[in-house]
């Protein structure tokens, strides 16, 4: 096997299997002997390729980071008609993402979150990029006629809020919501809070 590829190969090793560890038992919980163990790679191959147990972890939220920003793509510009296919193809994307990466998406929500001030300059970072998206978004949805009237700060505010909750409680609460009921009840807030009442007709399909 080629040294390039052994190499990839060793970091996805290693990447899955703190993966396991941080989303099994939190990052505190967690320490590079148990990363090594699931492994099965010594010590010093850990080393080798990751600082410490830090960059480890900031290299998976980066990869997580990277998936969903990847799910959401642009509105379309040249059809009014288009645009609820794309937001609920964008309400898809993320919410297959999410649950089909549970372990990641328990690093996002659980471990990430107050473990020190680099990574939550990188949550909000990450979160003012998507915030951004939303924003553009009901701009242009407003200037087609698509969006209601109302403050777009404060409105992509009130929709990027409740899209963590509600992703936090269907992916790690008490309660397991099935990823279809999710995305339908996503698209259906979403519609609900934003689209201009005139232009609720084009989404009546989605609806059902």
């Amino acid at each position: 096997m080629p040294p390039r590829q052994s190499k990839e190969k060793r970091i996805k090793q290693l990447l899955d299997a703190a993966l396991e560890c941080f989303g099994n038992r939190g990052y505190h919980h967690t320490q590079v002997s148990d990363i090594i163990e699931k492994a099965k790679v010594a010590r010093g191959t850990f080393y080798l390729y990751f600082e410490s147990k830090r960059e480890i972890f900031d290299v998976l939220m980066r990869e997580l980071f990277d998936k969903v920003k990847k799910q959401i793509q642009s509105l379309p510009y040249d059809a009014i008609d288009k645009i609820p296919a794309q937001l609920l193809g964008n309400i898809e994307r993320v919410t297959g993402l999410l649950f089909t990466e549970p372990l990641l998406t328990r690093l996002l929500f659980n471990e990430a979150v107050g473990l020190d001030a680099e990574q939550d300059e990188e949550l909000r970072n990450f979160y003012g990029q998507i915030l951004n998206y939303i924003h553009r978004g009901l701009k242009q949805g407003q200037e087609m006629g698509f969006v209601r009237e109302g403050n777009v700060p404060m409105m992509a505010l009130c929709l990027l809020g409740s899209l963590k909750e509600i992703f936090y409680q269907s992916l790690l609460g008490t309660e397991k919501i099935k990823k279809k009921e999710v995305v339908r009840e996503l698209f259906r807030s979403v519609a609900g809070a934003v689209i201009d009442p005139s232009k609720l007709f084009l989404v009546e399909g989605f609806l059902k």
